[in-house]
């Protein structure tokens, strides 16, 4: 293609962006879909990190163009260079870069030709990602056209290619891994990882697949007197820096770092002085690191120990002290206790999975909680009484905004109540630490925050949480290996860290996971092959493993995986039609069939699916109005039935599906204005249904849509949350 600098040429304000087109002569069908795709994953990416497009069309003689941001700036080494940055700061703008193409992993994108002239840096500092030219996308759908390679054609910049690209072999996540590890190369030593003499093809391609590279920190130039080498000496650059770099450069791609988040990661360790993961992990290293990030605390350390003990002791004696005071009004007391705990438990549990009973739970959690909130004053050293009270807490953040399950939608109370049982069952824990069913509750209680916090900015700590959860089931599954009810949790231990494991790209772990909890799982339904519960999560667990096959690139598999989830829930349901959970886990099993066969290209098969999960949603949201999760699973469906059958020219038909999944989003947005997913949910709608009425001679109403659709995306840009 060819790139021209433009500006507006109509005078209502000036603005200057770039224009890409294809030359005359090479429009050939290949080199047209390459455009194409390039420009439609532009089209789904928003990243301050990444040139934006603004807009596409068709010149006068046919010739495919679209408009993109411009970017006027240094390519990333010039930028450093000229600015003489040092190590950290140009370790910093380098994350950056890190983040753009973990956004694009996340959207199923890989870059594939990362280099130093595809990165420009604004005169304001900040790095702009360019040229998604030959990217490839990892998964179709969205109206995305699947990626076509040239027979006996490899696309790539030899320079920054990674070994598997050189041999041919599949491209994944740690292509663009290795790419980005030449980049960073190159901007501490000025140097390319195979040497600066000139290279023949040949010798290229035999010292990418063959010679290894040497530490960063040995070739850096010597002349102390050019003040762009000065900034960078071996010293800064010896033990964690070389690890990172030569991890990121590994011949084989299982060796590297399986993920850009794990790479820019272990960067940010290393500027925090942290231990790193590219870095045998020994005492001495993890105590060096310690001390340097602490001189001030290691050397005050003895004292505060002997504070804290006087403080300890003489703590201890006031409680004791305490405890020998109190006194209780017992009669009350148990009065409350027992009427808090039939509302709570009883009647809540016995209508828990009744289809419409989200409105009646969350009365019933309420006027418990009063009662228990009454005597929380009086539950310290009450270990049962703690248990009730962390319990009702939890009961009210599952109604509240339970994720994946029958809640009014409000995540933000949620977590507040789900905060509030976890404190309480830290409480009860430090004061019995063998109470085994104490352990228990908390870990089930650190697994509701991580997976809540998923969902958000915050995901990082909910794994922290995740983490913790698995550690306490681990432990208690050592200490009692017949407990079918411990092996259970640590079954869906297994799987909320797989899942969450997902969403940062480390698919491998998470496969590993997941693959964990099913041989638990199918243990479960051996020892007791009439437990609806087992079969259930055995079910479940087949989504989860489903999903992340897909992810690994492996779509017959996934589907495989999710009919036996299918199978599984389908006699369940058939056996209780009452049960609104089963029904809601078979609809998800009929989404992830209908988006796994339109992967395959069974467009038909994909419309089956849909419409099968379409009669559930419809029945799941008519049973329960003020279920939050319902309405958005009916919403996601209709979204999925406009786009299939627009897809497949039923224009009308479409259109009539996203009109309903946009009033589905616009309710939702307007009652959770800060849900960015539910927002993004809603843009997309619009602009399909843009599509839709473009497809049907609709010009007016079309243009409408799209400025609808612009109005909500500038609301989202302009939102500093």
């Amino acid at each position: 293609g060819a790139v021209y600098l433009a500006e507006r040429a109509d005078e209502q304000y000036r603005k200057q962006v770039a224009i890409k087109l294809i030359k005359r002569g090479m429009d050939t069908e290949s080199v047209l879909r390459h455009f194409r795709n390039e420009r439609q994953i532009l089209a789904n990416f928003d990243h301050p990190n990444i040139a934006r497009l603004f807009d596409a069309g068709t010149t006068e003689t046919g010739l495919p163009y679209f408009v993109m941001e411009y970017v006027e700036g240094l390519t990333i080494d010039q930028y450093c260079d000229q600015q003489a940055l040092g190590v950290n700061d140009r370790l910093k703008l380098f994350r950056e870069v890190c983040g753009a193409v973990s956004y694009a992993h996340r959207h199923l994108v890989i870059h594939r030709d990362i280099k130093r002239s595809n990165i420009l840096v604004t005169a304001e500092g900040v790095p702009k990602l360019l040229d998604f030219g030959i990217a490839k996308i990892l998964q179709g759908g969205n109206g995305i056209e699947q990626f076509a390679t040239v027979t006996g054609l490899q696309l790539m910049t030899p320079e920054y290619a990674s070994p598997e690209q050189l041999r041919g072999e599949p491209v994944t996540t740690a292509t663009d891994v290795y790419s980005l590890g030449i980049v960073l190369y190159e901007l501490l030593t000025h140097r390319s990882p195979y040497g600066s003499s000139p290279h023949t093809p040949h010798e290229l391609a035999r010292a990418i697949t063959d010679a290894e590279p040497k530490k960063p920190s040995t070739v850096i130039p010597t002349d102390t007197s050019n003040p762009q080498s000065a900034i960078r000496t071996p010293k800064l650059l010896r033990g964690d820096l070389d690890n990172i770099v030569l991890m990121a450069l590994r011949k084989e791609p299982a060796r590297r770092y399986q993920s850009v988040e794990q790479f820019s990661e272990d960067i940010r360790r290393h500027l925090e002085a942290l231990p790193v993961r590219a870095r045998k992990d020994t005492l001495a290293y993890r105590g060096a690191k310690f001390i340097r990030r602490n001189r001030t605390a290691t050397v005050a350390a003895a004292l505060i120990f002997l504070v804290l003990v006087a403080g300890v002791i003489a703590t201890s004696r006031q409680a004791h002290l305490a405890k020998v005071q109190k006194t209780r009004a017992e009669k009350r007391f148990n009065d409350v206790r027992k009427l808090a705990n039939s509302v709570l438990f009883d009647y809540h549990d016995a209508i828990k999975d009744l289809p419409g009973a989200t409105a009646v739970r969350d009365r019933l959690v309420r006027d418990g909680l009063n009662y228990l909130d009454s005597l929380a004053e009086e539950s310290a050293g009450d270990s049962g009484l703690q248990r009730e009270l962390a319990s009702a807490y939890e009961r009210v953040g599952d109604v509240r905004g339970e994720p994946y399950g029958a809640s009014l939608g409000d995540a933000a109370g949620a977590l507040n109540s789900y905060e509030k049982a976890t404190r309480i069952r830290e409480a009860v824990v430090t004061a019995n630490p063998r109470d085994t069913e104490a352990r228990r509750d908390l870990a089930a209680s650190y697994s509701r925050i991580g997976i809540q916090l998923q969902e958000t900015s915050e995901a990082r700590r909910g794994m922290d949480y995740l983490r913790k959860a698995f550690a306490i089931y681990a432990g208690l599954a050592a200490e009692h290996p017949a407990d079918l009810k411990i092996r259970e949790e640590l079954a869906s231990s297994y799987n909320s860290i797989g899942t969450a494991l997902e969403a940062w790209g480390d698919i491998k772990t998470a496969l590993e996971n997941h693959r964990n909890a099913l041989r638990l799982r199918e243990e479960l339904c051996a020892a007791d092959p009439a437990n609806e519960n087992y079969r259930r999560s055995l079910a479940v667990t087949h989504v989860n493993l489903g999903r992340a096959l897909l992810l690994s690139g492996d779509a017959n598999a996934a589907l495989a995986s999710n009919g036996r989830a299918n199978a599984l829930m389908a006699a369940l349901f058939q056996a209780n039609p009452a049960n609104a959970g089963y029904r809601r886990v078979l609809a998800i099993t009929y989404q992830n069939d209908g988006d796994y066969r339109h992967l395959l290209g069974d467009l038909r098969g994909a419309l089956e699916s849909f419409r099968k999960k379409l009669v559930l949603d419809e029945q799941a949201l008519a049973d329960d109005p003020v279920n939050a999760q319902a309405r958005e699973d009916f919403g996601y469906t209709c979204q999925r039935l406009g786009f299939f059958l627009g897809s497949s020219g039923e224009y009308a038909q479409a259109l009539s599906y996203l009109e309903k999944a946009t009033g589905i989003f616009e309710k939702i947005v307007t009652d959770a204005p800060k849900s960015f997913y539910q927002l993004y949910q809603l843009i997309i709608v619009r602009g399909m249904t843009a599509e839709m009425r473009g497809r049907l001679h609709q010009p007016g109403e079309a243009l409408a849509e799209c400025a609808r659709a612009n109005s909500l995306m500038t609301r989202a840009a302009d939102d500093p949350s």
